[in-house]
């Protein structure tokens, strides 16, 4: 894979930011804003001075001009916890899926960053496989980029026994970002059931090549499953290719429907669509960004 994002790239996603919905016990240092007293970056009210408090953060004209001590609140910014689940299966190697699946969680990974979160890389395939675990800092930027450059695809999908396997090992709740092609022969609703049960906010990028979406087949042809490499002898005719695109329609609009029950944030992402648009158009639309 060539260099994953650009500079001038990087230099526009500074003026966006991941929009986080939920509230999770994050530690104190990224750029959501919660009362907090002292030891912060911005002022929020004055309190009554008890005793305990520290001293440092006294108004001393309010003192002057009331005769009683008053402390300065300020907020204080904690991180979010965010975890990018790659899809890495073979299927994603159709098209360009995995290296637009690449560049998209480098892209979000850099905005959780820059804000002062936590962010992780989770790529799956039929299970959990090892990545990049969540931590802070323009450092973790590089080693996440780095991972992202590199990953290359295999094996079958299974989202269910990955998420699965993710909410049983890792109880920190967070927000989720799930990036892939949803072609899982096991479904996907156990997987996104145990997040919801850990109280995580999560988001489907449903990531689908050109090829998925209006493939241009015609004639006798053998289609090989490219998980399992099985073949298919089919004739592509007008009325199959229909019959396609009908079933993938319902299928696509029945993870919708499934995510908007569950107040999770679905969007579809045709990797047709250039990065950019996909970044500062879509998502922002689909309120994943602002």
């Amino acid at each position: 894979m060539k260099q994953l994002l650009d500079s001038r790239f990087l230099k526009k996603l500074e003026n966006l930011r991941l929009i986080v919905r939920g509230r999770f016990h994050g530690t104190p240092s990224g750029r959501r804003l919660t009362p907090r007293a002292g030891m912060s970056l911005e002022f929020a009210e004055y309190k009554e001075y008890y005793p305990g408090d520290d001293l440092r953060y006294v108004d001393w004209s309010l003192y002057g001009r009331f005769d009683r001590l008053f402390i300065k609140v300020f907020t204080r910014e904690e991180d979010v916890p965010i975890y990018l689940f790659l899809d890495v299966s073979r299927s994603m190697e159709m098209g360009n899926k995995l290296d637009y699946a690449a560049r998209l969680a480098g892209a979000l990974a850099y905005l959780g960053l820059k804000d002062l979160n936590r962010v992780g890389i989770f790529p799956f395939a039929s299970d959990l496989r090892s990545g990049v675990p969540p931590r802070g800092g323009y450092r973790q930027v590089f080693e996440i980029f780095r991972f992202l450059q590199a990953v290359q695809p295999s094996g079958e999908t299974s989202i269910n026994e990955s998420l699965t396997r993710f909410a049983r090992i890792r109880r920190e709740n967070g927000l989720a970002i799930l990036i892939s092609d949803m072609l899982s022969e096991d479904g996907y609703e156990e997987g996104l059931a145990q997040l919801l049960h850990h109280r995580y906010e999560i988001t489907v990028l449903h990531l689908l090549a050109p090829e998925d979406l209006d493939p241009h087949l015609s004639g006798e042809l053998r289609l090989q499953n490219v998980e399992n490499q099985e073949e298919l002898p089919i004739h592509a005719s007008k009325t199959a290719l229909k019959t396609y695109q009908e079933a993938l329609t319902r299928y696509r609009k029945r993870l919708e429907t499934y995510c908007r029950r569950h107040d999770i944030r679905y969007q579809l992402i045709p990797s047709g669509i250039p990065l950019e648009e996909t970044v500062f158009q879509t998502l922002r639309e689909g309120a994943l960004l602002q």
